[in-house]
This record gives C-alpha cells, structure tokens and sequence, in this order.
C-alpha cells in the first residue's frame, strides 16, 4: 500500500493508494465512485476504531485548542480563534498521528481482513514469511 503524495497530481500518485476513512455520514457514494475510478482501494473503517484513524488525535489537539484560546482570550473573532487553534498543532505532532495509526493499521490487519471480518477480502492476500527461530 502507498501514501498519499503531498502536492502531487492525482495521475502521478504512486499506485496502489489506500484512502482509509469512518463511516461518518458526511462521506457520500458518488465521491467513493470517483475515488474507486481514479484508482483508489477505499477501506472504511469498522466502527469504533479511533485508534485506526490517523486524524482523530489531531482532532482532539484542536479541539483542545481551541478551548483554550477561548477561555484565556474571549475577546479573539471566532475565526481567528479556529485558525490560531489548527496551526499551534506542530506539523511534527500531526505527522506522528499518522505514523502511529499506521503502525496500528498494520498491527490490526490481520484481525481486520480474515475470514468473517470487517474488511474480508478487501486487500489480496498479503505474502507473510516467518522468520526462523533465533538460537
């Protein structure tokens, strides 16, 4: 599976994308036609997994923020206050998000994609080797 590539035109996205997203009601069938169209292998998440998506916590880092900045500085615009709030979250932060839900992606794959489960059959069997036991 390959990343997104920031900047990068569609048609030279690295192949194989995986868009990984909720069930949220703000996701519609017509923009999933169009992602599967361009190439894109759409992996709905099963609910209840927070843990598996990777904007949650940076979710909750803004939200956070903007507590704060409303209780300390009422007098801010409304606006001004969301916009402060998303960029006092350091790009380094967001980036961990993303790296620890793929680390939990992987680790959960298993579980997620075997006989009876949420997303069976959605990816082509993946070659596991074992390594052989260490003396």
């Amino acid at each position: 599976m390959n990343g997104y590539v920031p900047g990068a035109l569609w048609e030279d996205q690295p192949p194989h994308r995986v868009l990984l997203y909720d069930n949220a009601s703000v996701h519609n069938p017509v923009a999933d036609e169009i992602l599967t169209l361009n190439g894109a292998l759409l992996l709905h998440l099963p609910p209840y997994s927070p843990n598996l998506s990777s904007i949650e916590p940076t979710f909750a880092d803004y939200k956070r923020n903007v507590r704060d900045l409303t209780y300390h500085h009422p007098e801010l615009p409304d606006r001004l206050t969301h916009v402060l709030a998303f960029a006092s979250i350091p790009l380094a932060t967001t980036q961990g998000h993303y790296r620890e839900a793929r680390r939990e992606l992987w680790r959960h794959l298993p579980e997620l994609t075997g006989p009876g489960r949420p997303l069976q059959g959605v990816l082509p069997p993946l070659p596991i080797e074992l390594a052989p036991p260490q003396p």
